[in-house]
C-alpha cells in the first residue's frame, strides 16, 4: 500500500463503508447491524439517554421502518489517522410510515438531508460517534 493509498483508506473506512451497507440493506438485519458496534459503544451527540449500542441500532430501525425505500449516498469517507472516519453523506427516502413518528401524507413525501459523521473503530467495531444531520429540515419537508 503506498502512502497515498494509506491516506484515504484505514481499517475505520472499510468498517463503516460495509457498515452502511448493511444500514441501507433491506429488510433490514438488526442483528448484523447491532454487530458493527462495540460493546462499550458510546454516542457523543445523542440528546437522549440511548447513548450506546442499542440506541444506534434503534435509530436505524426507525429509519428503515419509517422510511422503507431510504438509503445513504455515501458522498466522502476520509481516514482520519489509524482509527477514525470522516462520513459526509446524504439520506433519501420516503416517509411512508410515521418516520420517527411523524405523519404520513396522503401522498407520502420524499426527503433528502445532508449529515456528517465521525466514527473511531478499533478492532473492526465501531467504538465512537459525533454526528450532525439537517434534522429540522426532515422535520419541515414531512411536515410543511
Amino acid at each position: 500500500m503506498t502512502t497515498v493509498q494509506r491516506a484515504h483508506s484505514n481499517d475505520a473506512v472499510r468498517a463503516i463503508r460495509a457498515f452502511y451497507e448493511a444500514a441501507d440493506a433491506r429488510p433490514l438485519d438488526v442483528a448484523r447491524l447491532r454487530s458493527f458496534f462495540a460493546d462499550d459503544f458510546v454516542d457523543h451527540d445523542a440528546t437522549h439517554d440511548d447513548r450506546h449500542a442499542e440506541g444506534a441500532v434503534g435509530t436505524f430501525s426507525a429509519l428503515a421502518d419509517g422510511a422503507p425505500d431510504s438509503h445513504h449516498e455515501l458522498v466522502m469517507v476520509l481516514a482520519s489517522g489509524d482509527d477514525k472516519a470522516i462520513v459526509y453523506w446524504r439520506y433519501k427516502g420516503t416517509n411512508t410510515n410515521h418516520l420517527f413518528g411523524l405523519p404520513t401524507a396522503a401522498r407520502p413525501k420524499a426527503f433528502d438531508i445532508a449529515g456528517i459523521e465521525i466514527y473511531t473503530v478499533r478492532d473492526g467495531k465501531i467504538t465512537e460517534m459525533w454526528h450532525v444531520e439537517e434534522i429540522h429540515k426532515l422535520v419541515e419537508t414531512l411536515t410543511g
